[in-house]
């Protein structure tokens, strides 16, 4: 009887020992949330503010690939992999022509136009332009 009290009281302080509130990841000191090193997958949208655009600009992210739509009137998609560091995200195209880069804040990413390759409109009528600083919004 003692013996199987003994193992019980054993067998219920390792499952409890489980329950630990000191869980490191949940607390993160200010530099570690500063140096963002990941980012959701999904559709993010070009913030729009009183513009009717026809094609808003999106950037699309699935894994290691990503995807940026500006111009509907461009026989060229930007399609390629991307990087993050210092809290930043910069894409490079496949065909390692052009470079685009944003700050990531949160679920939104900040263009970066001075870090970027040039992302004119073949028609502004057809299109969002894309401005310094400008948000892209995680699609939910």
């Amino acid at each position: 009887m003692k013996k199987t009290c003994i193992c019980f009281i054993m067998l219920l302080i390792f499952l409890l020992s489980g329950c630990n509130s000191n869980n490191t990841d949940t607390v993160k000191n200010v530099d570690t949330v500063k140096n963002v090193d990941t980012v959701k997958n999904g559709t993010y949208i070009m913030e729009q503010k009183g513009t009717n655009a026809l094609n808003i600009p999106r950037v699309t992210i699935s894994d290691e690939k990503i995807s940026f739509s500006y111009d509907s009137l461009s026989s060229y998609f930007p399609l390629g992999t991307y990087s993050i560091a210092n809290g930043e995200l910069t894409m490079t195209t496949d065909d390692r022509k052009y470079t685009y880069v944003f700050r990531i804040e949160g679920n939104n990413l900040i263009f970066l136009k001075n870090k970027s390759s040039s992302v004119g409109l073949i028609d502004d009528k057809l299109g969002g332009k894309i401005t310094d600083k400008v948000k892209f919004l995680l699609k939910r």
